[in-house]
């Protein structure tokens, strides 16, 4: 009796781990599909001529860059430039003045 009920567990341990063994293969499985998944995304591994993730965000960095350098440069112009109507209004009012007085 003591023999069978020690097969009996062996044959329940032995279910138990094929089981959780199978389970752990199908998540591998669904894992590594996922995995190719995201690299054909960020690779465009299928796409010929594609440019990569990678390629794009780095395009994108250099432009933004570039704007912003742009955008400093036109403000400061614009800060020149407001310099410049500034003393020209001023010379506009001194000569109005003179021509007031006379």
């Amino acid at each position: 009796m003591a023999e069978v009920v020690i097969s009996l567990l062996g044959l329940i341990g032995t279910i138990v781990a094929s089981r959780y063994s199978y389970l752990a293969n199908n998540q591998a499985r669904r894992s590594s599909t996922a995995i190719d998944e995201i690299n054909d995304a960020v690779n465009h591994r299928h796409e010929a001529g594609t440019p990569r993730l990678y390629d794009m965000v780095w395009s994108n960095f250099n432009r933004v860059s570039k704007l912003e350098r742009s955008v400093a440069e036109i403000k400061q112009d614009v800060k020149d430039l407001a310099h410049v109507a500034t003393v020209h209004q001023l010379e506009i009012d001194k000569i109005e003045e003179q021509i007031g007085e006379e």
